[in-house]
């Protein structure tokens, strides 16, 4: 009785490093689904090891920007794509059940580049800038074990001093998940506001230079920037603000501190906020607190959704826009003024428009490729026509 012979296993299976590699260039090039981005997490929880390489990986990639230009690099680089197009086209010649997965030979680029930075810095990870383009999501890990969730067309910068962790989120959205570090307390800043945390998970946009913090565990202090830092040349009368960790130790917000239900429309205030709560500062700098935040809505783009409640079709728009290339122009004020809620696709464009359409009184002009522009339709009468 003969028998097919025994196809040959892969003779090297993939390293730690190799997987965290494989996993990091998938994301990269935008092959992960919102979720994969879950299942990514979840093990970089579970796993110390593994997130622990995927951080060396991250920190490797993201330190190239600093030594682009340096010849060293140059020459790795090229050496890197060599190697990745070498790999693949023996891939193709040599396919079989068992061969490598396609992704593990563009994944040599991201193993390079973790020796590259071995070579080239001493202290590995560099805290530095992070931005995605519009339609990506990003996940930074940083080296407190922090991390970071990048939303679309989002810049930030990060850097450590002896006593705090900053992140200035320059524009767009992310959720924080801050390991704890009571001698370092973890700020971001956001227009002229700095949120204060020591270990919580909480999420900031900053997009027209309003302010949306919304927090899911933990509790954090929201101050004036100034207060924040004493270095500032106007610095704000009242001292910068400390914050309880919840076990009775750390820093510590004073009793009173906090801004009152009466006092909400005090500037310079201080606010504490909680898991469940959010808080909007508006451009002029007004604060509204909402004990019982849309949680579900606030963090509905790590899903790929955008959760709209009652919003003007302007401002939903506007956040809509972000997540495409291809832009929405309303240029009816009595249009941008009307309501709208609903549950969307971030990026599908065309499926928020055809949903307007279905419930608001529209005329869609979409003879421009790259952008939408919708009218308030008029009946014959010359009003417009009745909302739906």
């Amino acid at each position: 009785m003969t028998g097919k012979p025994a196809e040959p296993l892969d003779p090297s299976p993939p390293t730690i490093e190799e997987a965290a590699s494989e996993t990091f260039v998938r994301r990269l090039h935008g092959e992960c689904t919102p979720a994969d981005l879950v299942v990514l997490e979840a093990r970089l929880k579970r796993d110390p090891a593994y997130a622990d390489a995927y951080l060396r990986v991250k920190a490797a990639w993201d330190s190239l920007d600093t030594y682009s230009e340096a010849p060293e690099l140059m020459a790795y680089r090229e050496q890197a794509i060599a190697y990745a197009r070498d790999a693949n086209a023996d891939r193709w010649l040599k396919a079989g059940r068992y061969t490598r997965n396609p992704w593990r030979n563009a994944a040599v680029a991201a193993g390079i580049a973790l020796a590259i930075a071995a070579g080239l810095s001493s202290h590995g990870y560099r805290a530095g800038q992070y931005h995605t383009n519009v339609g990506e999501q990003r996940i930074v890990e940083l080296e407190d074990h922090s991390r970071i969730a990048l939303d679309t067309a989002t810049r930030l910068k990060v850097r450590y001093s002896d006593d705090a962790r900053i992140v200035q989120l320059q524009e767009g959205q992310a959720q924080f998940s801050v390991a704890k570090d009571r001698a370092r307390p973890f700020k971001v800043v956001a227009g002229d506001r700095t949120i204060i945390a020591i270990g919580t998970v909480f999420t900031v946009e900053y997009v027209d230079r309003k302010v949306h913090v919304a927090m899911m565990e933990g509790k954090v202090a929201v101050v004036p920037a100034e207060s924040a830092h004493p270095g500032n040349t106007h610095p704000s009368s009242s001292s910068p603000p400390a914050l309880s960790d919840g076990d009775g130790q750390g820093v510590r917000l004073e009793k009173g501190s906090a801004l009152s239900e009466k006092s909400r429309d005090d500037r310079n205030a201080t606010i504490e906020l909680i898991a469940g709560e959010e808080l909007r500062v508006s451009r002029d700098g007004e604060n509204t607190v909402t004990p019982k935040a849309d949680i579900e809505a606030a963090t509905a783009w790590r899903e790929g959704k955008v959760i709209i409640r009652r919003e003007s079709l302007g401002d939903a728009v506007r956040r809509l826009n972000r997540y495409s290339r291809r832009q929405i122009q309303i240029d009816d004020a009595a249009l941008a003024a009307k309501l709208i809620s609903g549950v969307f696709e971030a990026g599908d464009t065309q499926g928020f428009v055809s949903a307007v359409q279905r419930y608001l009184p529209v005329i869609v002009d979409e003879s421009a490729s790259r952008t939408i522009k919708l009218k308030l339709q008029i009946d014959p009468t010359g009003s417009a026509s009745a909302e739906h």
